[in-house]
C-alpha cells in the first residue's frame, strides 16, 4: 500500500499562511496600555501575555515555515499523515490565539467560586492547546531530522556505489 503524499511547497505555503494569521498585528497599532483589564474589576489582564505568546508562536511558525521551504528544495513530496498530524496539532493554537477563549465561557460574576473555576478552566484550555502546539513542532523537528539523515545516508550510499 502506497503512502499518500503532499507537496512540500503546499505545506510551506500553509505554514506561511498560519504564520501570517498568528502574527500579533495589534502590537503595531496598539497605543494604549496593553495590560489593561478585559475582565470587569480587574486591574490587569493576560492580554499582555497573549501578545508575547502569539509572538513566540509566530517566531516558531516562521522557523517551521523556513524548514518546510528547505524541505521543498530537497524533495517534492512528504508523507501526508505526518503533515496532517503536524497541522492538526498546530491549528488549535492558531484558532485560540485569534479568538478570546473567555468569550466562550459564561462568566458568573455573582458567584466568586464559580467565577474562579471558570477562569481556571480557560487557563487549562489555553495550557493544553499550547502543549499541543509545541508537541506538533517537536514532532515536525523529529521528522525533519530523520528526513535529513535519510537524505545524507542515501547520498553516502550513492557515492559508495559510484566509487565501485
Amino acid at each position: 500500500m502506497r503512502n499518500k503524499m503532499v507537496k512540500t511547497k503546499t505545506a510551506f505555503l500553509i505554514f506561511v499562511l498560519l504564520s501570517i494569521i498568528i502574527f500579533p498585528y495589534y502590537i503595531l497599532y496598539l497605543n494604549s496600555d496593553f495590560l489593561s483589564s478585559k475582565v470587569p474589576g480587574w486591574n490587569t489582564d493576560i492580554f499582555g501575555l497573549r501578545i508575547v505568546s502569539n509572538l513566540i508562536k509566530f517566531i516558531v511558525l516562521s522557523v517551521v515555515s523556513f524548514y518546510y521551504w528547505k524541505l521543498s528544495k530537497n524533495t517534492e513530496k512528504i508523507d501526508l499523515k505526518k503533515f496532517t498530524i503536524h497541522l492538526s496539532l498546530t491549528l488549535p493554537a492558531i484558532l485560540a490565539a485569534n479568538l478570546n477563549v473567555y468569550e466562550f465561557v459564561e462568566m458568573n460574576l455573582h458567584d466568586p467560586e464559580s467565577f474562579l473555576s471558570q477562569i481556571k478552566m480557560v487557563i487549562y484550555i489555553n495550557t493544553f492547546i499550547n502543549i499541543l502546539f509545541f508537541l506538533g513542532q517537536i514532532l515536525f523537528w523529529i521528522f525533519y531530522v530523520k528526513f535529513q539523515r535519510k537524505i545524507r545516508f542515501s547520498a553516502i550510499t550513492q557515492n559508495l556505489r559510484n566509487e565501485t
